[in-house]
């Protein structure tokens, strides 16, 4: 784990959200919205596939694409 500090506007961001009306709440909110990225940035990782694979697949096509009739 790591700890960052950032800079909000917190005017700015009170005038979209009221309910974020402290700094612990802002803190919880920027913390939920990073786990959030975190979770999709895992579930696109998943879903790439690797070169190797990749190329397995393709030369695969190839052959059947050859080798019909």
């Amino acid at each position: 784990m790591c700890m960052v500090s950032i800079n909000v506007d917190e005017t700015a961001l009170r005038e979209i959200r009221p309910e974020l009306n402290s700094s612990a709440a802002i803190r919880l909110w920027v913390q939920n919205l990073v786990e959030f990225r975190l979770q999709e940035m895992r579930a696109e990782d998943a879903e790439m596939m690797d070169l190797e694979t990749m190329r397995e697949n393709l030369h695969q096509m190839v052959r059947e694409v050859y080798t019909m009739p």
